[in-house]
């Protein structure tokens, strides 16, 4: 009986896991120019409405976690709300950046945002320092 509890809890997590690797969203954007001395990049991440204790995991294509747009986002009924996330030069490759969104909630499986969660990602080109 116990081996075959093992084998169904290991199942489980098997699913799950299967589960967690589909569920983003991969964007790959591609830099106006390269960068040149003093300047940054950031990633501009335009939300929708997202339900109260989700957050968007902005992560790379390898899984180095960017930042995370926590749960105060604009409710139902309200604006689009616009965050920015700064892009570490070690995570451009060949003038383009692919980040992974996903949406998380405790307890939950990860899952892709909706059009409606995420209206739109691009880069935008600063400067650094004064």
């Amino acid at each position: 009986m116990r081996l075959v509890k093992a084998a169904c809890v290991s199942a489980a997590l098997l699913a799950g896991i299967g589960c967690a690797r589909a569920a983003d969203d991969m964007r790959t954007l591609t830099l106006p120019h390269p960068l040149e001395p003093g300047e940054t990049l950031l990633v501009e991440v335009e939300t929708g409405a997202i339900e109260r204790g989700e957050e968007i995991d902005v992560t790379t294509a390898s899984g180095q976690a960017l930042g995370v747009i926590s749960p105060f986002g604009p409710r139902a009924g309200q604006d689009v709300k616009t965050y920015t996330i700064p892009i570490p030069p070690n995570a451009i490759r060949d003038g383009r950046i692919s980040v992974r969104l996903t949406i998380t909630r405790y307890g939950a499986a990860p899952r892709p945002p909706t059009a409606q969660e995420v209206r739109s990602v691009r880069l935008i080109v600063g400067k650094s320092g004064p």
